[in-house]
């Protein structure tokens, strides 16, 4: 009896994504274009296709794997009739299929651990979102004679100040770069292009990243002294924290966020963890920051205050939350001002804000006159929180620390 085939709906872009037989192979899409499920089929299918030969797949920090590949993931097999049969070896994060074919799952956050695997192919998921280590890490691990020996990239452009650019904007022998939209995506319904545009606002520069997935050349940055090379990094091991503090940004919809940071001896912030979600209701987002109290220390929580009922939910739950201070133009002073004199560092593992940082902008008129006192609301919602942040350890006076 013959088996039926299976039928996986994938737009003209994706096709040419899975077929590509590239050394490196770039879909650059905007957001919502399909990049992380185009991602997740090619590593099923080059497990498949090699079973010989390990993969790995890699996205930008662990939740980002959870929440979006791993999600991807798991549809695809159980659509693929391989959730149930293959094995997944969860102390490792292996994932190995029936007839051989296996592969890891990694994160970018830290890119020391990509070093010592060898590889028959890989996937990197948002590769914008990556430090340029982590990509240089990566491939150089295709050394296995068993697999392709091929690497594919999926992801949504983040500025022409950004290292990708120069690394993956354009075609050229080894590397096809196959370019798509958010109206490439077949899954997408109508109303979210109609909301896409009217919020954006179609031709905007904003619009062209999110929606066409183009490379933008950001007018009028909010924080142009941001500088991943000097500014995205990991406290070193052992640091003495004086303070640390959180802070809120409220969202449903639109994404609420949660920064732990933290002041070391010397008077230098630090943003270590973030979590970036949207629906999630506040019972949730208590629990989050209850657990991230434990966990971290903090001392204190400064929200967003638009929401008061929200901030007494916290207060409910046994968080200690306060209003945070909401000037918008002081504290992007302060935060611009620590970048400046380098005593503000982002951690790897918090890339939503990383990539707010680099494309967030003062608005401007139709004239094309930047206003530096009003920045635009569009991938706001981890650089409010950093505001808060930065603002909050005003509030809240260090206590000193000693080393005895």
């Amino acid at each position: 009896m013959a088996v039926a085939p299976i039928v996986i709906r994938a737009s003209a872009k994706q096709r040419r994504f899975l077929d590509s037989k590239a050394d490196t192979v770039v879909y650059q899409g905007g957001a919502r274009a399909g990049n992380t499920w185009a991602g997740a089929l090619k590593a099923l299918l080059l497990a498949q296709a090699y079973p010989r030969c390990r993969g790995m797949i890699v996205a930008p920090s662990y939740p980002m794997l959870r929440q979006a590949v791993v999600a991807e993931l798991t549809s695809i097999a159980a659509e693929m009739g391989l959730l149930y049969t293959w094995q997944w070896n969860k102390s490792d994060n292996e994932i190995t299929l029936p007839g051989g074919g296996r592969f890891l799952l990694r994160t970018a956050s830290n890119p020391g651990s990509l070093l010592g695997a060898t590889l028959g192919w890989a996937i990197g998921d948002e590769v914008a979102l990556w430090s340029r280590q982590a990509y240089e890490y990566l491939q150089g691990r295709l050394s296995d004679p068993q697999g392709p020996r091929q690497v594919c990239f999926t992801f949504t452009p983040k500025g022409t100040a950004h290292w990708t650019y120069s690394h993956l904007s354009q075609s050229r022998q080894g590397l096809e770069v196959i370019r798509a939209t958010n109206r490439d995506n077949p899954s997408l319904p109508e109303d979210y292009f109609e909301r896409i545009d009217r919020e954006l606002g179609v031709g905007s520069p904003i619009w062209r990243q999110e929606a066409l997935g183009e490379y933008v050349a950001f007018e009028g940055l909010v924080y142009p002294q941001f500088d991943s090379e000097r500014h995205v990094a990991d406290p070193p091991a052992g640091t003495t924290w004086a303070s640390v503090i959180g802070a809120v940004d409220w969202g449903w919809t639109n994404p609420g966020v949660l920064l732990v940071l933290g002041m070391d001896t010397e008077g230098c912030i630090w943003a270590r963890r973030e979590v970036y979600e949207t629906e999630r209701s506040i019972e949730w987002w208590a629990a989050e920051a209850a657990r991230l109290t434990q966990e971290y220390g903090v001392a204190q929580w400064f929200c967003d205050p638009s929401e008061p009922g929200n901030i007494a939910a916290f207060q409910r739950a046994g968080v200690n939350a306060a209003r945070a201070a909401n000037e918008v133009v002081p504290g992007i002073a302060a935060v611009g001002g620590r970048l400046q004199a380098q005593t503000l560092y982002i951690s790897p593992s918090c890339p939503k804000l990383i990539g707010e940082l680099r494309s967030y902008c003062w608005k401007q008129t139709r004239d094309g006159v930047v206003r530096a006192d009003q920045p635009e609301k569009i991938n706001d919602h981890a650089t409010d929180t950093l505001r808060y942040g930065v603002m909050g350890f005003v509030a809240h006076r260090p206590v000193e620390a000693y080393v005895l």
